[in-house]
């Protein structure tokens, strides 16, 4: 494993402005948040539950909408038009709390699925990247075996691996290790670090793993009510943060 971060390039690879969402029974869930984030940067988003922290992310591949502010996603500006979302989410991988993996597939068919039907190419020139992306989170043992007879931890592999599959510019993580045993935390989290430290995977992780924020973020950022409170590198965000809020939450989980 590499020792040092890749440093991330000037080029904004997503740029969310003043992005307010309601939802249909009035609740205002984010407050014109923003955030940038350049390509190869890795940026952890924490705060309370409830903050619009999964709100916020979910918004940069349109899995939510939103109705105010604009968000751009390497130069392709988001909006309504199914083409643009369609090209956003071609560049865009993302993984959830629950793996969302195909029971009835195996763990190489869960991988190949979307890059045959979706992009069209060959099949075995996918089962090949599929199964060496399974070796680089460590599980090419389990290709043949179906999602119910793997653990947690090697599941989330699975999904990490199938989002490599489509060859994403940009991963959102939305509380990745939320859903498992505190043991099986670490081994998806080294996988996570692995990307960010060893292919400069531009990242924005929703999580509370805070050793994880600590070693692996360019910057955190604290979320509350649907507002960016505070952004930071991690040695001043966890250290020296300049808002009360911030304060308030970390001596609740530190």
């Amino acid at each position: 494993m590499s020792s040092a971060l890749h440093p991330p390039t000037a080029h904004r690879m997503i740029e969310a402005s003043g992005v307010h969402k309601w939802y249909p029974n009035g609740f205002h869930a984010l407050r014109g948040a923003s955030l940038s984030v350049h390509r190869g940067e890795v940026v952890v988003i924490m705060g309370p539950s409830g903050s619009g922290k999964s709100t916020f992310i979910r918004t940069f591949n349109a899995l939510e909408d939103f109705q105010q502010g604009t968000i751009t996603v390497d130069g392709i500006a988001l909006s309504n038009d199914l083409r643009q979302i369609d090209a956003i989410r071609r560049e865009v991988g993302m993984v959830f709390q629950q793996f969302n993996l195909f029971p009835h597939l195996t763990v190489l068919e869960n991988l190949t699925l979307a890059p045959v039907l979706v992009r069209r190419r060959d099949r075995a020139e996918v089962e090949a990247q599929a199964r060496a992306l399974l070796q680089r989170v460590n599980i090419a043992e389990q290709a043949d075996k179906f999602p119910g007879q793997l653990s947690g931890g090697q599941q989330q592999r699975v999904a990490i691996a199938r989002s490599l599959c489509m060859e994403p510019k940009i991963l959102l993580f939305d509380e990745p290790t939320s859903a498992l045993d505190p043991e099986m935390v670490r081994e998806v989290l080294e996988v996570m670090q692995d990307l960010a430290r060893d292919e400069g995977m531009t990242m924005v992780v929703v999580t509370h793993e805070v050793r994880f924020a600590r070693e692996v973020a360019h910057r955190v950022v604290l979320m509350d009510h649907g507002e960016v409170v505070e952004e930071a590198p991690p040695e001043l965000f966890f250290t020296n943060p300049s808002h009360q809020r911030t304060r308030a939450f970390l001596d609740q989980i530190l």
